[in-house]
């Protein structure tokens, strides 16, 4: 599900996201009637019919009143207490935008869930969860509660202030801007670019795909599984600038000869300054893998291509002790001129931007 006029954000400090994908938590409640029609109709049939109670609607609810902390000022978060706050946060979000948020996906592929009914209707024997970034150990889900604009609208810096909820969570205690602390945050690829990307590859959004670079590494034996539409945008870096260690890696998947020898040269030293020109141009890894038309990627293999999306560290600009269960962010939208007179902004302050 895409929110349409609600975002989360998940924090290692931060990490933001518009919706958890499927990597899934026994902490999630199903449906009462989920068990019964597994017995009756099978696995994969109550699974669609937990997705379609998923879908329908158009936002979400926000209640911004202060919650009680649920950890103690003194008390230092252990890793079992990040983990258990972090599904609280999961499952407090799946709750609310639950019958509020459309994904919009068509019958065809919902009745192609595959194993993801059997996960969702035994979810207590598979131990399921679900996750905003199950590769980010200490990440938390946080809601964003306010944005302004602090800059006129043709003033030539875009400047903005942003703030979180994170009361109740791991980091409420460690968010103090006074000590000098910053959030790490993990920002998502732009819905619409990712869109015309998937389109532009004939890559289904809605494919189910087991990733296993993304699998909480601490969990040994963990299966992660997300869509083809939320593993580029909230995972893989598709709009970074890519290596030669790239390219060297592309070579395989190009079926058209000349294609495959042109995307090699690109790796040799007397081609450098052909790739440094596209490196000043600003190329990404969607600009190659949008050029040759004759790749074909199998889905699964795009996390090896590709590295996932870092974290952009933010200095912290408030003070628990003025705002308690707040955190608050001074945000300048980054923006530079790439060769050819194009401006290109920066993809996290983007992210920041368009969060209003």
């Amino acid at each position: 599900a895409q929110a349409s006029s609600e975002h989360q954000v998940v924090a290692r400090t931060l990490t933001l996201v518009s919706v958890p994908p499927l990597a899934m938590s026994s902490s999630q409640q199903l449906p009462a009637w989920v068990p019964k029609a597994a017995a009756v109709a099978g696995a994969t049939v109550a699974g669609i019919l937990v997705l379609k109670a998923l879908q329908g609607g158009q936002g979400a609810v926000v209640d911004s009143k202060p919650k009680k902390s649920a950890l103690s000022h003194t008390e230092a978060p252990t890793e079992s207490k990040v983990k258990e706050l972090a599904a609280k946060a999961v499952g407090q979000y799946v709750s609310e935008v639950g019958t509020k948020l459309n994904a919009g996906a068509p019958e065809a592929a919902v009745t192609k869930a595959g194993d993801l009914g059997k996960y969702f209707a035994f979810q207590k024997e598979y131990d399921t969860k679900l996750m905003a970034r199950p590769d980010v150990g200490e990440g938390q889900l946080l809601r964003v509660t306010d944005w302004k604009r602090l800059t006129p609208e043709d003033y030539d810096r875009t400047t903005f202030h942003v703030e979180v909820d994170v009361v109740g969570t791991s980091i409420e205690e460690l968010v103090n801007g006074a000590d000098g602390k910053a959030l790490s945050v993990y920002a998502t690829n732009d819905p619409k670019g990712v869109a015309e990307f998937l389109k532009m590859m004939n890559v289904d959004p809605f494919a189910m795909v087991s990733v296993e670079e993304i699998a909480p590494q601490e969990e040994e034996g963990t299966v992660v599984i997300t869509t083809a539409e939320k593993l580029f945008t909230q995972y893989l870096d598709l709009f970074g600038k890519p290596t030669r260690e790239f390219l060297k890696k592309l070579v395989p998947y190009a079926v058209d000869i000349m294609e495959k020898v042109t995307i090699a040269e690109l790796t040799l030293d007397r081609k450098t300054e052909e790739f440094q020109e596209k490196q000043a141009r600003a190329c990404t890894y969607a600009d190659y893998l949008t050029e040759f038309k004759s790749l074909k990627i199998p889905l699964d293999k795009y996390a090896e291509l590709m590295p996932t999306i870092k974290q952009r560290v933010y200095s912290i600009c408030s003070s628990t002790a003025y705002r308690p269960g707040k955190c608050q962010l001074l945000v300048v939208r980054e923006d530079w001129q790439a060769k050819g007179d194009v401006t290109k902004f920066g993809f996290c302050s983007s992210f920041f931007t368009f969060l209003r």
